[in-house]
């Protein structure tokens, strides 16, 4: 996660925001209207003792402290008279509220229970929701719960939009604070929110928007929670509610912090200062101790280091704890103590070492998996500073296991990958501080070299794709054996439900309000889609470790992962850097490259080069094999000839096949073959799994049509793409179908059966009625959709096939499709991009056939032209035939598109991905032909490696 101001801790910013709303929850937009005398509220009364306007005057009047006392007075006496006024009995909580939370407790529970009686709904609820904030203050999680399912129980019986919204935000901020499970809390307010806007009260407004800022910046949605975050200070600053815009100022701040963190600009730091010093200024104004006491710390902590600002930020951290003290909040002074330590670690290694260990103290006894892992980063930054090098590491690798503790509380696999992905600077921070310590900086080495190397390997592999290798391990994650009939059975008919609204999103004719109708309906049964799969099933995960994949590897083989974080954070301390692990059987090192800040805009920029297919990416090509791969090539045992390549960061998007050693040398292609893995976790998993069996089936779907009978004439397609609401309108990709008349005829001298389905046979329907444990390659040419705002809406368009189809093939469906290994061929357009989530990488739809059980996948990074797709497919086809590997029958494709003298852009956008080694096809031995058919394959293979060998001598100078 990364810091928010040197750690701060967001929950923090939940209890301050919803603590804020709740008293805003016991009637309509409260606070709102000019209060009268509380001489006049008693009159009020008298003239009117029904319904709540005339009690919530007492309310409206009890803000200062002899308005409190008098207020508590005046309804004490009312209710001598009125003893069961449930409205009463109420805001007398609310005004002992304000000065003494233990005796609301009492009035809260009698207003609940009389609402109860006299069956009012909104009534009860809104007593409950009070009285639930105070047994959650006072941390009776039990109550509390009981009290939770009774707000939602009455407000889902009474059918109230309004009261069904309050419930929804309840029962999130419990998800969210005492379970932690962040992916339900952000659904349920998803809800919540489609309930309250755009007609709820302002109030309800508040609450709904303070819980969804919260838990989308703990989820790391981060700009989704700059949206709300800026919805709520235009609602604070249209009602003039000064307390609230602070609150929301300060989180801003935070917020900003943490985004500048995952996109560093230039400058940032003093545009972060001075929103903090803004979010001060609000603070002040607005009288609030609380969110004074976040936004000093902030302050404090962005202050650069000179005399003056050395000096203000002291005082800003002195005033800090003073004001947690009086505040009696243990999370406010936990983080005022960490950043202190972290702020003066360099000056005063003494005080800072003690700081940190108090806030550590606190942290633990606090008890919060946030806090702790927090606190334990910041104790490692200041033993970075203070202590010897291993001391530091020990902390980082607690905080670390403190980190993985939250993510188990996550009750799905996207929210788990979310939230982790927020924790990835820290893995990166840890593998360069190892490296360090076992000198590879050149510093003087306290730990072994070996060690270092183990150490950061095992970081490394505990950062990447680890949702993919649970599924993968506990090899049910998505299925539905030992699901509840209950639950199967609702999540049948939801898919039902998905797939006629998908219908009608398809219509071309659907009117502008429909579609928004069709997509606020789609967006509502998504999240009950995702509230109903199983929790994810973790298996006993073992990560590789470098000696085992040392053993693991062919002789021929070499591993390259890539570890790409930043040199120093905002803060100015070391963040681990950028590097290069080479692994081999001989052994392995580690090499020092560009940090992210440099090779993001490098990637964009060559990625741009290609897309002109001039000629001009020639020297980036050069100059990004230099910084990334020209040493550790150069150090390879000479006998290598596949690289399997490990990404992070911008790398996931960058086509390596095409980098060279010199403008006139040839690509990298032409020296090794390529494929791209996870992690070395994964590839030890898919390695471990046993060959295919000889036979089977190729089934093989080319040129969907999602027509009727009878078809209506299409226009071809230049390229393989598509967006969601032009799906039913794409055209047609006749050198796909051609492509897939091609594979069937070059599949039939192997042992499979091949099995294609074209137009209107090439549907969602056949596809997922196939048995496919007897399939050992899927070959699918088609369009596809990548939505990289919503990856679990990317999608492979077929025909649909029946009535229940929607012939939008997405990837929880995908993942339901229970291959048994086979090699997936996906040619279609960016089938392997997507959205990039740090760590988890690439949210891609070759990810999903890798739940679904394929071994390798070879895909697409960017839009294929139908004509260029079709040759270089069928050429890969050619040799997969003959009975070699994944990456072998690409290269030899590749070098032969390369011959012909196609760009870049033509070949090197299809990529390996997974298990590089895995042989699909075995060539059936022709009656009398003995072994001529097998050294035939070989032959082919060696006449494409000997073109290359030529092409490299001419190019030589």
């Amino acid at each position: 996660m990364p810091r928010l101001g040197r750690g701060h801790p967001r929950a923090v910013i939940l209890f301050a925001l919803v603590a804020g709303a709740a008293l805003a929850a016991s009637g309509p937009d409260a606070g709102t209207e000019t209060p009268p005398a509380l001489a006049a509220c008693k009159a009020r009364f008298g003239e009117a003792p029904q319904g709540s306007e005339s009690a919530m005057c007492f309310y409206r009047n009890a803000q200062g402290a002899s308005g409190r006392d008098a207020a508590r007075r005046l309804l004490t006496e009312l209710l001598e008279h009125h003893r069961e006024h449930p409205w009463l009995l109420m805001v007398l909580g609310h005004v002992e509220q304000l000065s003494e939370p233990r005796a609301a407790e009492a009035s809260y529970r009698r207003s609940a229970l009389e609402f109860r009686r006299l069956q009012d709904a909104e009534g009860e609820v809104l007593a409950a929701i009070n009285l639930r904030i105070i047994l959650m203050n006072q941390k009776r999680i039990d109550e509390a719960r009981e009290w939770t399912r009774r707000i939602a129980e009455v407000a889902r019986a009474s059918g109230s939009p309004e009261l069904n919204a309050r419930a929804l935000i309840v029962e999130a901020n419990e998800l969210a604070e005492v379970e932690l499970d962040l992916g339900r809390a952000f659904r349920l307010l998803k809800r919540a929110e489609a309930l309250v806007f755009p007609d709820g009260t302002d109030g309800l407004k508040k609450q709904c928007l303070s819980s969804l800022a919260v838990v989308s910046t703990n989820l790391g949605r981060l700009e989704e929670a700059a949206d709300v975050y800026q919805r709520l200070v235009e609602l604070a600053q249209r009602t003039r509610e000064a307390p609230l815009e602070a609150r929301v100022r300060v989180s801003q701040a935070n917020l900003a912090v943490t985004l500048h963190e995952r996109r560093p600009e230039p400058g940032g730091r003093a545009r972060l200062l001075a929103l903090a010093r803004e979010a001060l200024a609000a603070s002040e104004l607005a009288g609030s101790k609380s969110m004074e006491a976040m936004s000093l710390r902030i302050v404090a902590d962005l202050l650069g280091p000179s005399p003056e600002e050395r000096l203000e930020a002291e005082q800003h951290l002195r005033r800090c704890l003073t004001l947690a003290d009086e505040l009696g909040k243990p999370e406010r002074r936990i983080a005022c103590l960490w950043t202190r330590a972290e702020r003066f670690a360099a000056s005063a290694p003494e005080a800072a070492d003690r700081d940190a260990e108090e806030a550590l103290r606190l942290a633990y006894a606090y008890a919060d998996p946030q806090y702790l892992a927090l606190a334990l980063r910041a104790r490692a930054t200041v033993a970075f500073h203070t202590k010897p090098l291993p001391d530091a590491l020990h902390h980082a690798e607690r905080a670390l296991d403190a980190v993985e503790s939250l993510r188990s509380l996550q009750r799905d696999a996207s929210s788990q990958a979310e939230l982790f992905a927020s924790w990835a600077s820290d893995y990166h921070r840890l593998a360069g501080w190892t490296l360090e310590a076992g000198g590879v900086t050149g510093k003087a080495a306290t730990l072994a070299p070996r060690e270092a190397l183990e150490r950061t390997f095992q970081v490394s592999e505990r950062l990447r794709a680890r949702s993919l290798l649970d599924t993968l391990v506990a090899s049910q994650a998505l299925s539905t054996s030992g699901e509840e009939p209950g639950r199967r059975a609702a999540r049948a008919e939801l898919q039902r439900r998905l797939v006629a609204v998908q219908r009608r999103l398809l219509e071309s004719t659907l009117g502008a309000p429909e579609r928004e109708a069709a997509l606020n309906e789609l967006r509502e049964l998504e999240r009950n889609e995702r509230d109903l799969r199983p929790a994810p099933r973790h298996g006993t995960t073992e990560f590789a470790t470098l000696e085992a994949v040392e053993k693991g590897l062919a002789p021929d083989e070499a591993m390259l992962a890539f570890l790409v974080g930043v040199d120093r954070d905002i803060y100015g301390d070391p963040a681990g850097s950028a590097w290069l692990l080479v692994v081999t059987r001989e052994g392995s090192r580690a090499h020092r490259i560009p940090e992210r800040t440099r090779l993001t805009p490098a990637v964009a920029l060559f990625s741009g080069l290609l897309e002109r297919r001039d000629g001009s990416e020639v020297g980036a090509a050069v100059a990004l094999h230099a910084q990334l791969l020209g040493p550790a090539l150069a150090a390879l045992p000479p006998g290598v000839r596949r690289l399997l390549l490990v990404p992070d960061g911008p790398l996931h998007d960058l086509p390596f096949a095409v980098l060279r050693e010199r403008p006139d040398a040839p690509p990298l292609v032409a020296r090794y073959e390529l494929a791209v893995v996870p992690s070395a976790s994964l590839w030890r998993y898919w390695r471990e799994q046993p060959a295919l069996s000889p036979g089977g089936e190729a089934l093989v779907l080319a040129d969907p049509e999602r027509g009727t009978a009878s078809p209506v004439k299409r226009a071809p397609a230049s390229e393989r793409a598509g967006v969601f609401d032009e799906a039913a309108q794409l055209a047609a990709l006749p050198e796909a179908r051609r492509e897939g008349h091609a594979v069937e005829r070059l599949l039939q001298d192997t042992k499979v059966a091949p099995r294609l389905l074209v137009g209107l046979e090439a549907s969602e329907r056949a596809l997922k009625s196939a048995r496919l444990d007897g399939v050992r390659v899927l070959h699918l040419a088609a369009h596809a959709i990548v939505d990289a705002e919503a990856p679990e809406r990317s999608a492979l368009v077929l025909a649909p096939g029946a009535e229940e189809e929607d012939g939008i093939l997405q990837p929880r469906e995908i993942a339901e499709l229970h291959l048994e290994g086979a090699m997936v061929v996906l040619s279609s357009c960016q089938s392997a991009s997507g959205a990039m989530l740090p760590g988890e990488g690439v949210l891609s739809l070759a990810r999903a056939f890798f739940e679904a059980g394929s071994r390798a996948v070879v895909a697409s990074l960017w839009p294929l032209r139908d004509d260029e797709a079709a040759r270089l497919v069928e050429r890969f086809y050619r040799h997969l035939a003959r009975g070699v590997s994944a990456s072998a029958a690409l290269r030899a494709a590749q070098l032969e598109a390369i011959e012909d003298g196609q760009p870049p852009a033509a070949w090197a956008g299809l990529v390996v991905l997974g298990d590089a080694s895995l042989v699909a096809l075995e060539p059936r031995a022709r009656t009398g032909a003995g072994g001529i058919q097998v050294a035939l394959g070989a032959l082919a293979v060696l006449s494409a490696l000997v073109a290359a060998a030529v092409w490299f001598r001419r190019a030589r100078p």
